[in-house]
Formats: structure tokens, sequence, C-alpha cells
């Protein structure tokens, strides 16, 4: 049977490999989302700009932004990310 391997590579990124199994991930905080959200919004022009070419509405983004409302389904995707639990 496979050893079990426990890699910890840069920015957060952990990998557990049992024999072929396993991914390399970076998992993020609430705060490194609303960043990286941040960023985004920058790129696209605006926070109108953003809203309208990922299909979220204008006013639920700006209170994510404000750190008012949790990261959403909607604006997770568009950042191309997804919700998962880890155990500390």
């Amino acid at each position: 049977m496979a050893k079990d391997k426990k890699l910890q590579g840069s920015a957060g990124e952990t990998s557990v490999l049992v024999g072929n199994l396993g991914r390399r991930v970076l998992v993020f905080n609430d705060n490194e989302v609303v960043a990286l959200l941040w960023a985004a919004v920058k790129r696209e022009g605006g926070q109108s700009s953003f809203a309208k070419r990922h299909g979220v509405e204008r006013g639920r983004l700006n209170r994510t932004l404000g750190g008012k409302l949790p990261v959403g389904r909607a604006v997770a995707k568009a950042l191309g990310l997804r919700r998962v639990y880890t155990a500390e």
C-alpha cells in the first residue's frame, strides 16, 4: 500500500497524496477572497461592469466588498472558486 504524503507549498498550498489520489489546492480565507474580488472588480473597470459581466447583483457585490455579506456562490464562481471545508 502506498504511503501517505503531505506536501506544503507556497501561499498556503497543501496537498495530501494517497497513492495516485489527491490534488494540489490553494486555500484562501474569507479576507483573501475579498482581496481577489477587489482585484477582479478593478480589472473589470468597476463594480457595475463586474456585476453585469458575471450576472451578480451590484448591491450584493457592494455589500460583499464592504464586508457586510459573505462571498456568495455567484461571486465565487465568477472568481473561478468554490467553497470547501477543511479540518484545522
